[in-house]
């Protein structure tokens, strides 16, 4: 009798322990407060709209409303510093540009981070390529021509980006040294107003985002696309080769990116569930949509890829600004 009430409880307790969930099976951390995403531009831009968009549909996911906290300044020191000062919970995130995190540390002095070690990478949002524009009426016809015109005239032939220190600039003082030509950069604030100046003949080039740009490189236009970065063709101007393509190798990795960024220390189950809600909103057609209309495409989805991006890419700037003579901001 007591073998047989000896075997009943075993048994009672085998299925006990069966119907409890598994410790890995427990449900996934959710926020205990409203979230938010930071964003380092004025709203009513397009990252800023990006960043709305994100907002939206990530918040169903995370169980709390998710707020979009504009903190521009400093050249997106003022936004990154706000989250590196963040509890760890999840609750505060950012939305940056790639340069932000992995070029501005080797340009900038004085940080009050130190990026790789004050940031949890958590998605790659979007990737877009930088375009070499000339004007239309340009005789150099491909990127070819435009060195050869450019080393019969050393000196005499100019650029245009969107600001010192920008991936535009850091692209043509790169483009520079590998075709041996001397070009005289010309900053501006902003793509429009470089690309005014190029119509209008006052530059022999520029360089900015395939974004900025999109407008004036369909059929008829003004300018004309010699190469972009990246080592693939955008699909809306497949005409245009990208710099590999059109032999210079080095400039393929030189893309701008857009990655959702949280504090350092936070939990790992919280960062996988985040990883996990921000790729499935990575999927939606409209999320799609929404990029490409300031010239991106879906980010690399692998979370694990995304931080050896910011890895890798931290120390290729770093190099490039480097064989360049280096570039200081104050």
């Amino acid at each position: 009798m007591t073998k047989h009430l000896w075997i009943r409880a075993a048994l009672c307790t085998v299925v006990a322990l069966a119907l409890q969930p598994p410790a890995w099976a427990q449900p996934a951390p959710t926020l205990n407060k409203p979230g938010r995403i930071v964003v380092t531009v004025p709203p009513g831009g397009g990252i800023d709209t990006i960043a709305r968009r994100l907002a939206t549909k990530v918040a169903p996911a995370m169980g709390q409303p998710v707020i979009v906290e504009n903190r521009p300044g400093a050249s997106g020191v003022l936004g990154v510093d706000n989250i590196v000062r963040s509890a760890p919970d999840g609750s505060s995130l950012i939305l940056a540009a790639g340069s932000t995190i992995t070029v501005l540390p080797h340009l900038m002095k004085k940080m009050p981070y130190d990026a790789s070690k004050d940031l949890t990478p958590i998605a790659q949002i979007g990737v877009t390529p930088l375009v070499m524009l000339v004007n239309a009426d340009n005789p150099a016809k491909t990127l070819g021509e435009f060195v050869a015109a450019a080393k019969a005239r050393p000196g005499t032939m100019s650029y245009g980006s969107y600001g010192n220190g920008t991936l535009g600039h850091l692209i043509g003082e790169a483009f520079k040294h590998a075709a041996g030509v001397d070009l005289v950069h010309v900053p501006y604030k902003g793509c429009a107003a470089a690309i005014n100046d190029l119509i209008g003949g006052q530059l022999s080039a520029v360089m900015c985002d395939i974004g900025s740009s999109a407008a004036f490189l369909q059929p008829g236009s003004r300018l004309r696309g010699l190469a972009i970065t990246g080592t693939g063709r955008v699909a809306a101007f497949p005409t245009i080769p990208n710099f590999p393509e059109a032999g210079y190798p080095t400039l393929g990795p030189l893309v701008g990116w857009l990655g959702i960024f949280g504090p350092a220390n936070m939990p790992k189950p919280l960062v996988a569930t985040l990883m996990a809600d921000f790729a499935a909103v990575m999927k939606t057609e409209d999320m799609r949509a929404a990029l490409a209309q300031i010239g991106y495409e879906i980010g690399d989805p692998d979370p694990a890829r995304f931080a050896r991006t910011v890895r890798e890419d931290t120390v290729l700037w770093g190099k490039l600004i480097q064989s360049i003579g280096g570039i200081a901001l104050e």
